[in-house]
C-alpha cells in the first residue's frame, strides 16, 4: 500500500512539472527548430513558410522570428504570403515588441487587405466599430439661459 501511494505521488509530481515546464521547452523548441532550417535555407522567408505549413502556431513562430533578431517585414511579408490568419502575424509581430505602424505598413507591403490590417489593429488595441447611426449632438449653453450684455471693449462707443 506504502508503495502504491509513493508511486502515484511521484507520478502526480512528474505530470505537475511537466505542465509547468511545458510552455518554456515549446519555445526553447521552436526557437531550435526555427534555428536549425535557417542554418540550412540561409533565409528566414522558406523558413517561416515551411514552419506554418507544418502546422506550428503561426503567432508563436512570428514572435520568435522576430525575437530571435530577424527583420519584422521579411517574416510578416512571407507569413502572409502562406495565407494563414492576418490576426497571429500581426498579434505576434506587435507581442515581439515592433511597432503598429511598421507592422500595418509591411502587412500592407506584403499583399494584405488594408481593411483587414486595420480590423485587426483596431480590435487588438480595443477600439470598437464605428457606429451606425452616429453619436446624437451634445448642445452647450450657459447657465441661467442666454447671455446678457453688449461688448466689452474699452474703445468701443
Amino acid at each position: 500500500m506504502k508503495f502504491i501511494l509513493h508511486s502515484v505521488l511521484i507520478v502526480i509530481v512528474v505530470i505537475i512539472s511537466i505542465l509547468f515546464c511545458n510552455q518554456v521547452f515549446a519555445e526553447e523548441s521552436l526557437k531550435d527548430i526555427i534555428a536549425q532550417q535557417y542554418a540550412i535555407e540561409k533565409d528566414i522567408c522558406p523558413v517561416v513558410k515551411k514552419t506554418i505549413l507544418q502546422g506550428l502556431n503561426t503567432k508563436d513562430i512570428i514572435k520568435t522570428c522576430v525575437q530571435m533578431g530577424h527583420d519584422v517585414c521579411i517574416i510578416v511579408k512571407c507569413a502572409i504570403e502562406v495565407n494563414t490568419n492576418l490576426e497571429q502575424i500581426i498579434t505576434g509581430a506587435i507581442e515581439a515588441g515592433a511597432t503598429s505602424d511598421v507592422v500595418s505598413r509591411c502587412a500592407i507591403d506584403g499583399g494584405a487587405d488594408p481593411k483587414n490590417v486595420a480590423k485587426v489593429l483596431e480590435t487588438g488595441l480595443g477600439y470598437s466599430p464605428p457606429l451606425a447611426i452616429g453619436l446624437t449632438p451634445v448642445e452647450i449653453s450657459f447657465p441661467g439661459g442666454s447671455p446678457g450684455g453688449g461688448t466689452i471693449s474699452p474703445s468701443a462707443p
